[in-house]
């Protein structure tokens, strides 16, 4: 059984974060439409309502920036949230993902619809699902670009509307081996070059 590392979230559940190799096992066993919204999630690093929201707003994607602008949207996002507008850079993977989201036009799910897939995905792939939740393809995408882009801390919070000190706070992960570091890397290779 595959047991993912986690962090804590505000609320004090814990949430997995996954490596590259874990999240494609997980992603084997989704279908197409779950796939498009986990890599467009994982790659953006947005919280799901806001993903919901920039999924009726395409105009919020400049591809010729490799970023989302995302405004300021009363009630989005999340009442502590210390910033609520701003721009959202993409990899090479997170243009591609936001290609396929709009060109497919999968749109979102309910959110406990997309929480059950996930977790089902999961226990196919023989993970323990106790921390298995859609919170974690954000955390995910967060992770990466901290362990990919550690002198980039300031640019990463921005982009996942956080202060440093609460990105610390609850995405840091610890445990994470070079080969998977690597493969992050790669995951995210294109961000921050434009």
């Amino acid at each position: 059984m595959i047991v993912p590392l986690s962090v804590t979230s505000k609320t004090g559940k814990r949430v997995a974060v996954l490596t590259p190799k874990e999240k494609n096992l997980i992603w084997e066993h989704l279908n197409p439409a779950y796939k498009i919204r986990g890599d467009l999630l994982v790659y953006t690093s947005m919280r799901i309502a806001e993903a919901m929201h920039f999924a009726k707003h395409p105009e919020y994607f400049r591809k010729d920036n490799c970023a989302i602008f995302l405004p300021i949207v009363p009630g989005l996002g999340k009442a502590r949230c210390t910033i609520k507008q701003r721009t959202i850079t993409l990899s090479n993977n997170g243009v591609r993902a936001v290609e396929e989201f709009f060109n497919h036009k999968v749109g979102f799910a309910a959110y406990q619809n997309m929480e059950s897939a996930f977790i089902l995905a999961a226990k196919k792939a023989d993970f323990d699902t106790s921390f298995i939740t859609t919170k974690m393809l954000r955390k995910t995408g967060v992770s990466w670009h901290m362990a990919a882009f550690p002198n980039q801390q300031s640019q990463i919070s921005r982009m996942a509307g956080h202060d440093v000190k609460t990105m610390n706070d609850h995405y840091l992960v610890d445990g994470f081996r070079k080969e998977d570091k690597k493969d992050m890397a790669d995951e995210l290779k294109g961000w921050g070059e434009i």
